[in-house]
């Protein structure tokens, strides 16, 4: 039975993803800071609630609920028209739960947490941002085998998950514990210098199963809420 896809809602990209995610897929997010990796990850579950009506998840490890809410509203992407659809939880909310479950680790936690969620909201689409910081609280004492068994309860969840990661600039490593290889995609942004001055944001896919992609990158935009890409935009643009 052909799997469903998941559309980015990136004008442009999904052509280049085959139409979309393979549903069920985990998706790596990853590149340095400032490609905003959380407002495409955040996009991604904001317009599949407003045009598709699938209900996600979005799980902050870092920003509070409120400065995520506020950012992305500046972006052009209001809570409002999505609220019955969009859960976006932060750290604290997640903390408080952990007075009320013994001696469980921190892991626990957050998997009981997702997963009583998953069974009151039946939600479709899953981010974490970050999946560096979950690292540093699970505290591993096995990265890479604790890492495993995370993604195998990811996919026991039977949502598209996607997972923000930070890459050092210049970079080609995407993980340091085989999160990309144990994902079923990879997304990589970056910046880039053009000219002189100027810097261009790009994106690429750099794996995604089941999927005929593009590997090749593309200029990232964004206005008025929405994201595109195009053709690498050359250093003789007058855009730039």
């Amino acid at each position: 039975m052909a799997r469903g896809k998941i559309k980015t809602y990136i004008q442009g990209f999904d052509e280049h993803l085959g139409g979309g995610i393979p549903e069920e897929s985990i998706v790596l997010v990853t590149g340095e800071t400032g490609t905003m990796r959380s407002s495409i990850a955040y996009s991604i579950l904001y317009n599949n609630a407003l045009k598709e009506g699938k209900k996600g998840v979005y799980i902050s490890l870092e920003q509070s609920r409120k400065s995520l809410l506020q950012n992305m509203d500046a972006l052009g992407m209001p809570y409002k028209p999505v609220e019955d659809k969009l859960s976006v939880l932060d750290l604290g909310l997640i903390r408080k739960s952990l007075k009320t479950v013994g001696n469980q680790s921190w892991m626990q936690v957050f998997k009981m947490y997702a997963e009583n969620l998953k069974n009151n909201s039946n939600y479709d689409l899953l981010v974490l941002d970050t999946l560096s910081v979950l690292e540093v609280l699970a505290d591993f004492k096995d990265p890479r085998t604790e890492l495993f068994h995370f993604f195998v309860w990811l996919r026991d969840l039977k949502v598209t998950s996607f997972l923000v990661s930070e890459m050092k600039p210049n970079s080609l490593e995407y993980g340091k514990y085989d999160e990309d290889f144990l994902s079923d995609g990879v997304f990589h942004l970056k910046m880039e210098k053009v000219g002189d001055i100027n810097i261009q944001r790009r994106i690429r896919c750099v794996k995604l199963r089941s999927a005929q992609h593009s590997p090749n990158f593309y200029t990232l935009l964004h206005s008025d809420g929405k994201f595109e890409v195009t053709r690498v935009i050359a250093e003789t643009n007058p855009l730039f």
